[in-house]
């Protein structure tokens, strides 16, 4: 979907015309290109990437054309020990000259708290200041789910907290202070075992099949 959106607003940043059909043929070759073995899984991600592209195009197409300065811009910025290399998915110019993010989202649509609160979208703003020299006037999430805009703005005292929970982040782990964050991702997570927030039901279920095993 990503790569969908590159092709799509390159041809834009370059003032020249892609169709609709040539975005959804990116998308297809590259879903293609990643072989994914599970028939239902490919033709569901297939059929979902074929609507969602089509309904970000046509409402693209109707409205206003931004003047994009960067897709998928790279960069490495340095906040205090912490070396934060990251990629933007979209920047535009905004008639004031300055510019706004665009993070775009295939996944669970962000809310407006999401937004407002994204340490992500934050550092995008940092990174837009440190590396490119640019004011940021907007930074949003496009969610490609439900072809949302959640728009929100970051003032400099907010990007200063976002730079000192980022260097206060830097010293913890630093002094080796990162304790584990039980949740649902705990279960696909292949170090669960050596976690010591899990390390102990672990050890305790490891006994319980070891005595039905000695008990068979």
């Amino acid at each position: 979907m990503h790569r969908a959106l590159l092709a799509y607003y390159e041809a834009v940043r370059l003032n020249r015309e892609i169709s609709n059909a040539a975005v959804l043929d990116v998308f297809r070759t590259l879903l293609a290109e990643a072989a994914i073995q599970d028939r239902y899984q490919h033709d569901l991600y297939l059929r979902q990437g074929i609507e969602q592209l089509t309904a970000f195009l046509e409402s693209t197409r109707h409205a206003p054309s931004p003047q994009v300065l960067a897709t998928e811009a790279s960069f490495t910025i340095e906040i205090g020990d912490a070396t934060i290399r990251g990629r933007i998915d979209r920047m535009d110019r905004l008639p004031d000259d300055t510019v706004a993010i665009v993070d775009y989202k295939t996944g669970k649509p962000r809310s407006q708290k999401d937004a407002d609160d994204s340490l992500q979208l934050s550092i995008y703003a940092l990174a837009a200041q440190m590396n490119w020299k640019k004011s940021v006037g907007r930074v949003a999430f496009h969610n490609l789910e439900d072809n949302s805009l959640i728009d929100t703005v970051r003032n400099q005292f907010e990007l200063e907290e976002a730079r000192s929970k980022v260097e206060a982040v830097t010293t913890a782990i630093g002094e080796g202070k990162f304790p584990a964050k039980p949740g649902f991702q705990c279960g696909s997570c292949p170090y669960r075992n050596l976690c010591p927030a899990t390390e102990k039901s672990f050890t305790l279920l490891e006994a319980r099949v070891a005595a039905v095993a000695r008990n068979n």
